[in-house]
């Protein structure tokens, strides 16, 4: 039986932020709190770490504490309440949201590109409802299009002859029915395995969404999938389907149908527990989201390479080095051709830290890399957060002819500010 749950069973958090049920940070019922401890527990057992995007720690005085970190999105627990995590970015948690849907669209797994981030991150939606809206939103559009219909092999034992003779049933089943005909036939319709895979999904949203609007639109929507049955082998289905120029738009609402059924690896916390996530690896979403900022603004200026090419440290072929972004540019000064390396790192800075509190580890990754590359400038992209005072954007650490810029950038509205800071750095 699925739980439909009220809007006060959506807990927000930031991340880093401290869960607990006395003491300092965001308070949650002692029930709620060892629901979330044991699910912690529970996920670790099955072997799929709950402790990477929650940790517990005990505090003195305090007691227990579990902390949200590096992974955004919703987590549903058994009992039906929802974790909502947003970004720790210098922003309201309205500003957090629309960040956080910007960097998702950005991704390459996120089925949906087309949508407004600023609107829906000032909805009163929880996440969880958010990403059913984007999916139902596209089955709109598919059933609009019209539903594939294709040809469907059936086996059945009738009465009026259709089809072939299946001859080794026939004489096993109906040896003593000579009335009746066990045959093989092709049927024409919906019943495909694309639409079970997408009734299946619209099924679970009429059954988990807390929206009304949500609920009903899913219902309006399952009419269209009379002809379809439900799909009760997932994993089969998808892996039955091939691409082609009948499919081709179902590519986005099932790439949707995969994240609401938990046929993904960016969300891998069901197995047999009653519970249902959608959670995002910030260090995965910030790298996504500089990455296309810089392709989309500097892309015909510059030749930028995602993820490459890839060095070694040594000649041997030993450690691995993949910057996250390498660019090829015409020097204004001498018009020599030269590299930068860019580096995203998903990490919050304290000013009152020594340098910032950037690991040592990470610096001598970062001339490693302008060996390597043979580059004079890297720079590494943290996020802005509310710890760092408003005029701090950009430090340099400079030895001989290599420059490492550390920049912090604003997730919120610092776009054209990023693509003025990269284009300064040519004069």
């Amino acid at each position: 039986m699925q739980v439909i749950m009220r809007k006060s069973d959506v807990i927000e958090v930031m991340e880093y932020e401290a869960i607990v049920y006395k003491g300092p940070g965001r308070k949650v019922d002692k029930d709620t709190f060892e629901e979330l401890e044991e699910l912690m527990l529970e996920l670790s057992s099955e072997g799929r770490d709950g402790l990477d995007f929650l940790s517990l720690s005990s505090r003195k005085g305090i007691g227990k504490v579990i902390r949200a970190r590096n992974y955004v999105g919703v987590l549903q627990m058994p009992s039906g309440r929802q974790l909502q995590i947003l970004p720790k970015i210098h922003a309201t948690k309205v500003d957090a949201r629309a960040a956080m849907l910007k960097m998702l669209k950005t991704m390459r797994e996120f089925p949906s590109k087309s949508f407004d981030a600023t609107n829906l991150g000032s909805s009163k939606m929880s996440m969880f409802e958010i990403y059913i809206k984007l999916f139902l939103k596209e089955v709109s559009l598919l059933v609009r299009r019209g539903l594939k219909s294709d040809y469907r092999q059936l086996e059945e034992n009738v009465r009026f002859y259709k089809g072939k003779m299946n001859f080794a049933r026939q004489f096993t089943i109906n040896h003593a029915h000579k009335e009746r005909f066990f045959v093989t036939y092709d049927e024409y319709g919906i019943d495909c395995a694309e639409n079970r895979i997408l009734k299946k999904a619209l099924l679970k949203i009429v059954g988990v969404a807390t929206d009304a609007k949500n609920r009903k639109e899913a219902r309006r929507l399952l009419e269209y999938f009379e002809g379809a049955t439900e799909s009760y082998t997932v994993v089969k289905d998808f892996a039955s389907i091939f691409d082609s120029r009948k499919n081709g738009h179902y590519q986005i609402p099932l790439g949707w149908a995969r994240l609401l059924l938990n046929d993904s690896n960016i969300s891998n916390t069901t197995g047999n527990l009653n519970t249902q996530s959608l959670l995002f690896s910030m260090n995965q979403l910030f790298e996504s989201y500089v990455g296309k900022i810089i392709e989309h603004h500097l892309g015909d200026k510059w030749e930028i390479s995602l993820k490459g090419p890839i060095e070694y440290l040594f000649e041997s072929g030993s450690f691995r080095l993949i910057p996250d972004i390498v660019v090829k540019y015409q020097d204004k000064r001498d018009g020599r051709k030269r590299t930068r390396i860019i580096d995203t790192k998903w990490k919050v800075l304290d000013y009152k830290n020594a340098n910032f509190g950037i690991s040592s580890s990470d610096m001598y990754q970062m001339f490693a890399y302008a060996k390597k590359y043979s580059c004079e400038q890297v720079v590494m992209i943290y996020p802005l957060v509310e710890s760092l005072p408003d005029g701090i954007r950009d430090v340099k650490y400079t030895d001989g002819d290599v420059t490492v810029h550390i920049y912090m950038f604003d997730c919120v509205n610092g776009e054209e500010d990023l693509v003025c800071f990269l284009e300064g750095l040519d004069s």
